[in-house]
């Protein structure tokens, strides 16, 4: 008898609210919106957007020491924070040896300052997934809703690849991004 008296209590002095409620975060949307090349140095780079965070790069005509440069414009064209996360080279074709012989580098500017390349490896070793922030160092971008951001890439082909001009390298390249704080 007495444990019924303790629930009837129980029951009297307890009350409960239900809330309904939609919690809205924005959205993420991160877009390729320019990819130039700005000096080929006598080779043939073709470049262009593939979708909305990769691109497709065909290199040819290079020779031993080469260098080349292309700009890539991301623009944040959600309603959020977002900050680069991830990048891979996820398709790679044509001569080996230029695949191990080139090495890309991603420059947090538009321009390719030295000591400051965010990124880089051979075309080969980029086809590993990597994240951005293990590579940064003071050099981390974010981009506000509605803002762009240019990078410069530089390839580069090693001195001692000989005997493979005319030769074509092709890749995509993906780059990613995540949400983040202001």
């Amino acid at each position: 008898m007495s444990l019924v008296g303790i629930g009837v209590s129980y029951a009297s002095w307890s009350q409960s609210v239900d809330i309904n409620a939609t919690v809205t975060t924005g959205n993420f949307d991160f877009q390729i919106t320019g990819i130039n090349v700005d000096n080929n140095n006598g080779a043939t780079i073709t470049a262009a957007p593939y979708d909305g965070h990769l691109w497709y790069v065909t290199v040819s005509g290079t020779y031993p020491g080469w260098i080349g440069y292309i700009t890539v414009t991301h623009k944040n064209t959600g309603t959020v924070y977002l900050k680069y996360n991830t990048f891979q080279v996820l398709s790679l074709a044509g001569d080996l040896a230029l695949q191990q012989g080139y090495t890309l580098k991603f420059y947090p500017g538009a321009y390719p300052t030295p000591g400051t390349a965010n990124i880089w490896g051979t075309l080969y070793n980029l086809q590993t997934l990597q994240y951005y922030d293990s590579w940064i160092g003071p050099y981390q971008i974010k981009l506000a809703p509605g803002d762009t951001h240019a990078s410069c890439v530089s390839l580069e082909l090693d001195s001692g690849i000989t005997d493979h001009y005319g030769s074509a390298v092709t890749f995509v390249f993906e780059m990613t991004a995540i949400q983040t704080t202001p």
